[in-house]
């Protein structure tokens, strides 16, 4: 009996250290935030794909024998330079400066019609395409402003403006043309998109990540209690709140990234 004695009251202080333990470091993983008064730009996201403003790519109307060809993948050929001759006497030559991006046949070889035989860019001026669903199609409008950031190359943006939208086969398409481009890109790569379709001066703004289901919990005269919310522009890391459903003296509950 006396040993039961000893042992309760040792697993009531371990149960007790245990949740004092696990409500400490619950509380060490949050932080208390106040809402802020600034400026907020709402962005519509999108993944787009570099592509060259001038492209000339050579196809026959009839099948022939490719008879000569001058230039190979990876060459830079001047204006007026002959790029494939056909046995049919046809000679090709570059329409602009550019480079050479795809040869699909050799000498002696026989072409079909329609098909692609080399193409030509022009590596030096360079746009965006981005595909968009619907919803935020409709908020895209020509001359808005654009960031653009490449994976490899995180800390640097690049700003450019919407110059024009387009359906095309179930799509819609948006065409940017960019400031200017890091030098390492090229056409093909991808890059995030960032455009700018509502912006507002001064708005009440709480940290994104402490939303749940247009919710946030606040520290209210010593107690913690969930707000609900009408939100508004969201730019990714903040967000506005439309309605005065927060107080000026609240603290609102974020949890910290691990």
């Amino acid at each position: 009996m006396k040993r039961w004695i000893v042992i309760i009251p040792l697993g009531i202080l371990i149960l007790a250290g245990v949740f004092g333990a696990v409500h400490y470091f619950k509380e060490r993983s949050i932080t208390l935030i106040s809402p802020k008064r600034g400026p907020i730009v709402e962005a519509v996201y999108g993944l787009g794909k570099v592509k060259a403003e001038k492209q000339f790519e050579i196809k026959l109307g009839v099948i022939s024998t490719v008879e000569r060809i001058f230039a190979k993948e990876g060459d830079h050929v001047e204006k007026g330079a002959p790029l494939i001759e056909f046995q049919t006497g046809t000679l090709f030559r570059a329409p602009f400066e550019g480079t050479i991006t795809w040869v699909g046949f050799q000498q002696n070889e026989t072409v079909g019609p329609q098909v692609s035989v080399m193409k030509l860019e022009d590596l030096s001026q360079w746009y965006i395409e981005v595909a968009l669903e619907q919803q935020g199609a409709m908020r895209v409008k020509r001359g808005q402003a654009v960031r653009v950031s490449f994976e490899s190359l995180r800390g640097e943006l690049t700003k450019g403006v919407v110059q024009s939208i387009f359906p095309r086969e179930g799509e819609f398409l948006v065409h940017v043309k960019l400031e200017e481009l890091p030098a390492q890109v090229l056409p093909g790569m991808t890059a995030d998109v960032a455009i700018e379709v509502s912006e507002k001066s001064d708005a009440l703004l709480i940290p994104v990540s402490s939303i749940t289901n247009g919710r946030v919990l606040v520290e209210r005269e010593g107690k913690r209690i969930p707000v609900q919310l009408h939100i508004g522009t969201v730019d990714g890391t903040w967000a506005e709140v439309l309605d005065d459903a927060l107080l000026v003296s609240d603290q609102i509950v974020v949890h910290r990234k691990k």
